[in-house]
């Protein structure tokens, strides 16, 4: 049974670690390796988003108010059985094709996802902590819990000091395995001294060879670190990623606007929202630039409600085959700052899987606001953004005897995915 309650709540940075990862699928441990957990969130077998969401979100409570393993059990079973994800089944491997035998949900498993994805959302938040101190306490102390489960290696590791910029830390920085529990202690010269600790020299790496089956490819592992666990997860943080499926979307990635309350009441239109026909194209793209502080040539990254980071830049709006400017497109320059608004005050925030003409699927997000205009009518802007692209548009709705029946009506086509962010009722 796992024991791993984790106390006090862990900084910003481990939560905020955990809420940027993206999805990725694996019917294997294997499939998802080293770095691609650190900005991918994954569960061995689960292969339907919405199964992918639940454990996330159960995860991401026991961050943030300190839920343990207990608790985190007894609220997530239920809905797991409930789905169908629980004990042996026979499942299809997608990768070679055989039905086998596996397992899927049990309390053991949930206790090695619950001990894996905590202790690694902690160790990226306690390395950038390290990151920022680094200049005044530079060392880095190994501590192992030295009782009979310390692995032998592990133990040999115990009281080992290194600069944190030692290339020791790129393949060593706990967890090193399934329910490592080792750590580090940050020290300044200061605090060494005072403690009668000597920076240790740092140690010959020994490798061995590991071959994963699922690809075919050799590994070289340290000594005393598990398959996959040879990486530092606080460094790996800020790798970039799009998350994708293997080969399909996923098929549970359903609309779930018939599940969700009513919309927020529609905003008023601001005043002088609409830009006026005849500017250049350079002039529309300052409208929506400067909504974030941006301007061109002076790009900003701008955080969203939900804590995504957006490079805001005048790349937005030019195509990069031609070089040129792209606005024309849906008549959407005149709502440039209407555009804006749906990314800076959103009513909602969806993710959507979207194919690629690579064939490929991406994760894209799409910001929606309402506005009420003068006339009564209602106005919808749409932002959506992938990795390398956007797309904006701005509508209003068909007048309607009924104007909040005609507004649902034509806004619940853009209500696809699953649902990010929902803004709260105003009181």
């Amino acid at each position: 049974m796992v024991k791993s309650d984790f106390s006090p709540l862990p900084p910003a940075e481990a939560i905020r670690f955990f809420q940027k990862k993206g999805y990725k699928f694996g019917f294997d441990w294997r499939d998802v390796w080293k770095e691609e957990h650190a900005v991918a969130f994954t569960v061995a077998k689960a292969m339907q988003i919405d199964l992918l969401q639940d454990i996330r979100a159960a995860l991401q409570d026991a961050l943030e108010n300190g839920t343990t393993f207990d608790q985190f059990k007894k609220d997530l079973i239920p809905v797991l059985q409930k789905k169908g994800w629980w004990g042996k089944q026979e499942k299809t491997d997608p990768k070679t094709g055989l039905t086998e035998s596996v397992t899927l949900g049990t309390p053991r498993r949930l206790g090695i996802i619950y001990d894996t994805n905590i202790r690694t959302a902690y160790a990226a938040g306690e390395w950038a902590a390290i990151e920022e101190n680094a200049k005044d306490a530079p060392f880095l102390r190994y501590v192992c819990v030295l009782d009979e489960r310390t692995r032998a290696q592990h133990r040999q590791w115990h009281d080992l000091i290194l600069r944190y910029d030692d290339p020791f830390w790129a393949t060593h920085y706990p967890p090193n395995g399934w329910k490592c529990r080792c750590s580090v202690i940050q020290y300044s010269d200061n605090d060494l001294k005072r403690r009668g600790f000597v920076p240790s020299k740092s140690p010959q790496i020994r490798y061995t060879e590991w071959e994963n089956k699922r690809t075919g490819k050799i590994e070289r592992i340290p000594e005393g670190i598990a398959p996959g666990f040879d990486y530092n997860v606080g460094k790996a943080r800020y790798r970039a990623f799009t998350p994708e499926p293997d080969g399909n979307p996923p098929q549970t990635f359903q609309n779930r606007a018939a599940e969700l309350p009513p919309l927020p009441e529609a905003s008023p239109m601001p005043e002088n929202s609409v830009l006026p026909e005849g500017l250049s194209d350079a002039e529309y793209a300052r409208a929506f630039l400067s909504e974030f502080g941006a301007d061109i040539g002076k790009p900003v990254i701008y955080t969203d409600v939900v804590g995504e980071p957006l490079v805001i830049d005048e790349g937005l709006f030019i195509d990069k085959k031609s070089g040129k400017y792209k606005l024309n497109k849906d008549n959407r320059k005149k709502y440039m700052k209407l555009l804006a608004a749906s990314i800076k005050d959103p009513d909602e925030i969806w993710m959507i899987w979207a194919k690629t003409q690579a064939g490929k699927y991406i994760l894209k997000r799409r910001y929606i606001k309402i506005y009420e205009a003068e006339n009564g009518s209602h106005c919808l802007t749409v932002f959506d953004k992938n990795e390398d692209k956007w797309t904006g548009q701005t509508t209003f709705s068909p007048r309607a005897e009924d104007p909040q029946t005609g507004r649902d009506k034509y806004i619940q086509k853009y209500r696809d995915g699953f649902l990010a962010y929902k803004k709260r009722a105003s009181r």
